[in-house]
């Protein structure tokens, strides 16, 4: 076989020179949007295949369709720019056909389905933390982690980590055999901190490990000054600290929902990859999503619907009862800015087509009673009523015409949240199909001055409407109503639990 030529990369940034030529077999980067931590990827694969003919690496991501569709494209990118296309020198999803007579790996894997199959010999296999356990069975030569702090802790060390065994004796010479690299960005709550832990690693074994932290500006020749000034009036300054300038997140001690946490009222493995799995998806191309594809989509259950309405946003929430495992997620989200709420309806209407059971129970705050605009007799929920109904829901309206109390409802997600009650179905949200809920949630804050959930994030036009509390109240008017009376009688005022306040 004639020798591939790799062409060198036009560019790299600091941190990305540093991972490159630094020979620690174990790497931790932390860095912010936009600083190239694909690019790194990419680069790694490349070092591995060049080195390790016929050897393995995994990729290991959130699921599979966020690594087909969030981080195959850029890495596919950088591979064109280095001289590798695909079509002639990989394969994506399936091996070379027989024809190109390619070397497999010394242990191949029996489905290729999510495997990238290269000209050496060489394979890139995706590992989903949304199915873990598949890691077990294979044995690797390496392992790189995207997304790093947003993965499970105790999957990586009991189902994925194991897997990085075997061929010492073709590959055992090299340094970074089985090594290991991280990516991700700073962890939004503390079941992510666990990556820090990487820095005392890098004191105490200095010649295994490496950790460095970057901020997005290290990539601001390729970025350019006007990505830098769009999100700095885009986002709120703790997002903007956090997500682009890698900056530690500071605790918020006053939560409206104290007793919310990622590991135990969220979780990622949501996809029906059987659906995926009958598609021709093409990674350079938008993969079509609708709620054919959601796992924890119940197709002979009905859907629950909560919506905050305003003048300048629109936001829905999505539910179901899944009475077999006694839990009640939250399974999707949308919202809209500076859009009207038709938009919205028709995006759920879009996604929902093709559920089978027709029905809707409609919830929303004590707003919806007011006409949707100043020519309109009708409100937002006679609205919201007539499009669904036309679109073929047989809705259910159970809003209440009053609101209770910010009091009322931080007692009840405080006894909601605890689990002391076990006949009441578990709070849970799918971080894949509506992260943007739990980040509301987590990130609501409690007035200084008086107990009430600070709004103010309402307010403010340089962030997302999404991270602001919009889609918390959503959140509020359906729960609240279904299930407060079910978690006791609400606690007097003198009683009531301040947490780290």
């Amino acid at each position: 076989m004639e020798v591939m030529q790799i062409k060198p990369a036009p560019y790299y940034n600091f941190p990305q020179l540093v991972i490159k030529i630094n020979s620690r077999p174990h790497k931790m980067f932390i860095g912010g949007r936009g600083v190239g931590k694909t690019t790194i990827i990419a680069d790694e694969v490349i070092k591995y295949l060049a080195a390790m003919p016929r050897g393995k690496v995994s990729l290991n991501g959130l699921t599979y369709f966020h690594i087909r569709t969030k981080s195959l494209p850029p890495i596919i990118d950088h591979w064109e720019r280095r001289g590798l296309y695909r079509g002639i020198h990989y394969f994506v999803g399936h091996k070379a056909s027989g024809k190109f007579q390619w070397d497999e790996p010394h242990q191949p894997p029996l489905d290729y389905t999510n495997c990238i199959h290269f000209w050496n010999g060489f394979v890139l296999e995706f590992n989903s933390f949304d199915r873990p356990e598949m890691a077990r069975s294979g044995s690797y030569d390496g392992m790189i982690f995207d997304e790093a702090t947003k993965l499970k802790k105790s999957a990586i060390d009991s189902d994925v980590l194991p897997a990085n065994r075997g061929n010492r004796d073709r590959y055992g010479h090299i340094r970074f055999h089985h090594g290991t690299l991280f990516l991700g960005s700073m962890p939004l709550t503390s079941d992510g901190d666990w990556v820090f832990e990487y820095e005392s690693l890098q004191d105490k074994f200095p010649k295994q490990y490496l950790y460095i932290e970057a901020s997005a500006y290290e990539n601001v020749h390729i970025l350019g000054t006007q990505y830098f000034r769009d999100l700095k009036r885009v986002l709120p300054q703790v997002i903007y600290d956090l997500e682009v300038l890698n900056k530690r997140r500071k605790a918020n001690v006053n939560k409206f929902y104290p007793l919310l946490i990622e590991k135990q009222h969220g979780y990622y493995n949501s996809y029906d990859y059987s659906y995926y799995d009958r598609l021709d998806q093409d990674s350079s191309r938008k993969t079509l999503q609708d709620c054919r594809g959601d796992a924890d989509c119940k197709t002979y259950e009905p859907l629950y619907l909560s919506f905050d309405f305003g003048t300048t946003q629109n936001c829905l929430i999505v539910s179901q009862w899944h009475r077999d495992i006694n839990e009640f997620p939250i399974i999707k989200n949308f919202f809209v800015e500076n859009e009207t709420l038709k938009v919205v309806v028709e995006m759920f209407i879009k996604y929902y087509e093709h559920h089978a059971t027709r029905v809707i129970y409609l919830y929303g705050g004590s707003d919806g009673q007011r006409k949707n605009d100043a020519a309109s007799r009708k409100s937002y929920f006679d609205d919201v009523v007539d499009w669904l109904i036309k679109a073929g829901w047989e809705v259910y309206l159970r809003a209440e015409l009053f609101e209770a109390s910010h009091m009322d409802k931080f007692n009840f997600w405080h006894r909601f949240l605890s689990g002391d009650f076990p006949s009441v179905p578990r709070f849970k949200v799918n971080l894949n199909n509506a992260m943007e809920v739990f980040f509301s949630m987590d990130n609501a804050p409690i007035l200084a001055d008086e107990f009430k959930k600070d709004k103010r994030s309402e307010r403010r036009v340089d962030q997302p409407r999404w991270k602001a509390t919009d889609l918390s109240d959503a959140v509020d008017n359906l729960y609240y109503w279904m299930f407060f009376q079910s978690v006791g009688d609400q606690l007097p005022s003198n009683e009531l639990i301040f947490l780290n306040r």
